[in-house]
């Protein structure tokens, strides 16, 4: 079995390293982004939420005005 050029694994230790510095880096992106989608569903949630209770007070308003 031949063994590796010295050079040629130098090389190869490098590019080990910087892939691992940047799938450490794309991992970090990935948390980043999943925090922002967590947030905006429970702002969208909240929208829905606030929409329909105010649809509600506004039909409840009316149908006093109009009825009496």
């Amino acid at each position: 079995m031949s063994e590796i050029d010295p050079i040629e694994f130098g090389k190869l230790i490098n590019a080990v390293e910087n892939l691992a510095k940047e799938v450490s880096s794309l991992k970090d992106e990935v948390d980043e982004l999943k925090g922002k989608i967590h947030g905006a569903r429970g702002m969208a949630l909240g929208f829905l939420l606030a929409a329909g209770g105010v649809g509600a007070g506004a039909g409840h308003l009316l149908e006093k005005l109009f009825k009496g």
